[in-house]
């Protein structure tokens, strides 16, 4: 994701840095935005001159005070873990300046979680950046957030050329992100209750909706660990056991089936049964499904 928000920013003329704590994550991320560059390229959507000139404006820096020192706006993209955000922004407050604009760029955490281990907590707030075919980003505060520091925000996510989406007042997992959680909880009760595929439901999604990737699909491209620690975000808010993720879900995971990242999810990648042709209309054994009359009567069909 931290690669991601660095290509929107130097396609928009506005230098990035880059820090890692894995050296090696850190030395692939300019291959990596380069790769989405030349996506781009040849979508047509950007010039190879262009291009050329956005990757100059990204630099990747060996510590956290290098990175943040003199940065206009600081935005941590780690996992989806409390403790772990708060650690991150607990050191980033040491180094960074008193003017400093400081995002969490979470799915569902909100900032009042975090602000307390900042000195400046009215220069911080929340926003949760999609995929690179995302153009939209919510925004969300806290109760301490400065009003110029959300309308700087909402300022800078016009600047990279995305779409703001203002939440008003603070919400564990913004409000679109809500209502998608919502479609998302009960496909995963559907298919944990046993009452249909993954496939069967992504295929009935983008048959009624017209989308090129159904609920499963995208949760493969999120990362099913990273759709684990959300809902557990839910389930700590709530206490509602309702709200834990499933349990095939948690078999999964820990059977090294984490979606995309790992060429295996609800799909094996790289190339999803989705996309095959013919694969949106795909049929059902009959038969088992409904017997040998119900059988019958659909051949006759």
């Amino acid at each position: 994701m931290g690669r991601r928000i660095a290509l929107e920013c130097i396609v928009n003329a506005k230098a990035a840095r880059l820090y890692d704590l894995s050296a090696v994550a850190a030395q692939q991320a300019p291959v990596l935005v380069r790769k989405l560059l030349e996506k781009r390229v040849a979508e047509g959507r950007s010039s190879r001159v262009d291009a050329h000139r956005a990757m100059a404006m990204l630099s990747i820096s060996s510590t956290l005070p290098e990175c943040v020192a003199a940065a206009d706006l600081i935005i941590e993209a780690v996992p989806e873990n409390v403790e772990l955000k708060r650690a991150v922004f607990a050191e980033i407050d040491k180094y960074c300046s008193d003017q400093t604009l400081l995002i969490s760029n979470t799915s569902s955490i909100p900032a009042s979680w975090i602000a307390d281990v900042i000195t400046r907590p009215g220069k911080f707030l929340n926003a949760n950046f999609g995929t690179p075919d995302h153009l939209k980003v919510e925004i969300m505060g806290h109760p301490g957030t400065d009003t110029e520091t959300f309308e700087s925000a909402v300022d800078f996510i016009k600047d990279i050329g995305l779409v703001p989406i203002v939440i008003r007042g603070e919400s564990v997992g913004y409000a679109l992100n809500r209502i998608w959680r919502m479609v998302k909880k009960e496909v995963l009760s559907q298919i944990e209750l046993g009452h249909v595929t993954a496939e069967d439901v992504d295929r009935g999604w983008m048959l009624d909706w017209g989308t090129g990737i159904g609920p499963c699909g995208l949760m493969d491209e999120v990362g099913l660990d990273v759709v684990r620690d959300i809902e557990m975000v839910y389930f700590r808010a709530s206490g509602n056991v309702s709200d834990r993720p499933p349990s095939f879900l948690i078999r999964m995971i820990e059977s090294g089936k984490l979606g995309v990242k790992s060429s295996a999810g609800f799909y094996n990648y790289p190339n999803p049964s989705y996309k095959s042709p013919g694969w949106l209309r795909g049929g059902i054994d009959i038969e088992r499904s409904c017997g040998e009359e119900g059988a019958r009567v659909g051949k006759e069909i």
